[in-house]
């Protein structure tokens, strides 16, 4: 599969996708959790920078000559969830898969029978069974609860305030948002990690080897 058939996002003017990228997701999230990313780096990363852009100081958290690499990565992932939204692509997982769900809470059912939560699976403890069996579902929620052009305004605004003394906070218009804005973007890495280990994982292991060397 090279090229998916796209609705709206064909149109769209994405910020950092490339063309070769919106043609062919599966490779271009195959190399991003390949080369690029590591989840539980990026996800520390993404709550220090968001911690920097809360405080009422100049207190900086995390490395913040990584912001701008962050706000690039965190606006990629939300692209690529807009992208496969659109897609006219079938992002559920099959009930025999490893990473499908039989329970909402798995840290809950891990408890109650007793079994080991391991990687990737515990990679994914924000999003919900439902979300994770078909990731689209949490896509949905993630649209309906802003835009994908508020979406870039938050994102820019959060990579701004991280420089200032002032804090997103005090935005009129999202500050008020931060806690459900910090739980989306954290679910968004973990949406798209889902995607990579069910769908991108073995379509790069046939036609890209060479992103494993």
């Amino acid at each position: 599969m090279t090229t998916l058939a796209l609705t709206t996002a064909s149109k769209f003017e994405f910020s950092y996708l490339s063309q070769d990228e919106i043609d062919n997701p599966l490779h271009c999230i195959g190399y991003l959790c390949t080369k690029q990313i590591y989840i539980e780096e990026l996800r520390q990363d993404i709550h220090n920078w968001i911690k920097t852009a809360c405080s009422l100081s100049n207190d900086q958290f995390g490395n913040p000559d990584e912001f701008a690499v962050i706000h690039q990565q965190c606006t990629k992932l939300v692209e690529i969830a807009y992208l496969l939204n659109q897609a006219e692509i079938d992002l559920s997982i099959a009930s025999s898969h490893p990473l499908y769900r039989l329970n909402n809470d798995c840290f809950a059912w891990h408890m109650e029978n007793k079994q080991t939560l391991t990687c990737p699976e515990l990679y994914f403890r924000s999003l919900t069974g439902d979300e994770i069996n078909d990731v689209k579902v949490f896509f949905e929620d993630l649209f309906e609860f802003m835009s994908v052009d508020q979406w870039y305004k938050i994102l820019y605004q959060l990579f701004i305030y991280s420089k200032q003394e002032n804090t997103f906070t005090q935005q009129e218009e999202y500050g008020y948002k931060i806690l459900e804005i910090a739980e989306f973007l954290e679910k968004v890495l973990e949406s798209i990690a889902v995607v990579y280990e069910a769908k991108a994982l073995p379509y790069i292991a046939v036609h890209y080897p060479e992103l494993f060397d």
